[in-house]
């Protein structure tokens, strides 16, 4: 019974730390719709609140008061092709048609000529993942189904030091919960499915912090950089067991589970140039600290017998991103971006909870204003290569191939 409770538990806590989320590792980097639409390009321009995610110091170079509000819409397909010995040729699985929405809440305002305030809310980290038909889903043993969940509010100041040069500064007061439900499997003989098991937790206050710069190298070149400070997250969680008829007396009672999620340090470096008075080109390059996520500690405060530390091996990795801004009319503005994401996980750690791969993609969007509103859009179609997995930890091989299509629309007041 202390096996079953230790696999259990262990597995719900991996499972709800890796979320099948659509940046590299578990991250999400659309978090604002004009940057969106070119990429995920924001590091050197300051273009409308949303800098305060991608850089604070552009809320000093905005136009008076704004008040931003965007729905980004995120549907994913992953299929699995299993390898032997586990689950076998020949079989096959997928996501049970997921579709998220994510919102993201912005406002600012200047304070003066050179300070401005900004206050922020988005989730860059989570999303779900849903297996279909869970009763017969050949990984059930590791993953059903389960959703990650955390919220970003972001209080912001910036300042324009000089007027080439602006600096921001900004807080991340961050909540998570999360939920997860599996298949238990007991060693009784033969491995044996002798019941069910659903873990929800949650955290206290996290904090982290932003900083943010902006130089104008000339009349039309400006360099960007983005800090984003790692966060540990302290989660805690309670499992529920309910065992098969026959098998009661080998399911473990409920109890918790606590660990720690490090949110990785970002490094993002960022130049833009304007070609005329009509098109602007921007490229950011991102470096985020993933190998800040190396091993998963796991304490069991009823069992403390039980503690296990377990391999993840996570790397550092780069994010490449290109876009182009095009003003077509006084009203409209048409954009266009590329992307390119590498990702953090081995093979190893690559399976069910988390089929995570290289990624590319083209962006489409625009704007259209009308005296105190702009209207914004965009599409982002997301290709992740295929990955093929033969030594996954839990022993679950196969290959990996994955779409996802990004969509989003906002408004932008300016008051």
């Amino acid at each position: 019974m202390k096996q079953a409770s230790r696999l259990v538990l262990l597995t719900g806590v991996l499972v709800m730390i890796a979320t099948a989320a659509q940046g590299a590792g578990f991250a999400i980097w659309e978090m604002g719709i004009k940057s969106s639409g070119m990429g995920g390009v924001a590091t050197a321009s300051a273009g409308d609140p949303a800098a305060i995610f991608y850089n604070p110091a552009g809320l000093a170079r905005l136009d008076g008061a704004q008040l931003s509000l965007d729905l980004t819409a995120i549907d994913i397909t992953t299929e699995f092709s299993g390898v032997a010995p586990h689950p076998g040729h020949g079989v096959t699985e997928r996501l049970a048609d997921p579709f998220f929405l994510l919102p993201q809440f912005y406002v600012t305002a200047p304070v003066g000529e050179r300070f401005a305030l900004g206050l922020g809310f988005n989730t860059p980290y989570g999303l779900s993942v849903e297996w279909a038909d869970p009763e017969t889903f050949t990984g059930r043993h590791v993953a059903t189904f389960t959703d990650l969940k955390t919220y970003f509010v972001t209080p912001s100041v910036a300042w324009r030091a000089t007027d080439r040069m602006s600096l921001g500064f900004g807080l991340n007061l961050v909540m998570a919960e999360v939920e997860l439900n599996r298949n238990i499997v007991e060693i009784l003989g033969n491995p044996t499915e002798v019941g069910k098991v659903s873990i929800q937790g949650d955290n206290d206050l996290e904090l982290g912090y932003n900083f943010g710069l902006l130089v104008d190298m000339g009349p039309r070149t400006t360099l960007g950089l983005n800090v984003k400070s790692r966060i540990d997250l302290e989660l805690a969680g309670d499992a529920d067991f309910t065992p098969f008829t026959g098998y009661e007396a080998v399911i473990p009672a409920d109890g918790p589970v606590e660990t720690e999620l490090p949110l990785p340090s970002l490094v993002s470096i960022g130049v833009s140039h304007r070609f005329g008075d009509r098109l602007r080109v921007e490229f950011n390059f991102n470096r985020i600290q993933w190998s800040a996520f190396e091993t998963l500690d796991l304490h069991f405060p009823e069992s403390p017998e039980a503690d296990e530390s377990i391999r993840e091996e996570y790397a550092n990795t780069s994010q490449f991103r290109l876009g182009v801004e095009y003003q077509a009319t006084p009203s409209l503005v048409l954009r266009a971006g590329g992307v390119r994401d590498e990702t953090p996980q081995p093979t190893g750690s690559c399976g069910p909870v988390l089929p995570d791969a290289d990624r590319t993609g083209i962006s489409l969007g625009a704007s259209w204003c009308r005296g105190a509103v702009t209207l914004e859009a965009y599409n982002l179609f997301l290709f992740l290569d295929e990955r093929e997995v033969r030594d996954n930890f839990d022993g679950y091989q196969g290959d990996y191939r994955t779409y996802t299509n990004l969509m989003g629309a906002g408004l932008t007041y300016h008051f």
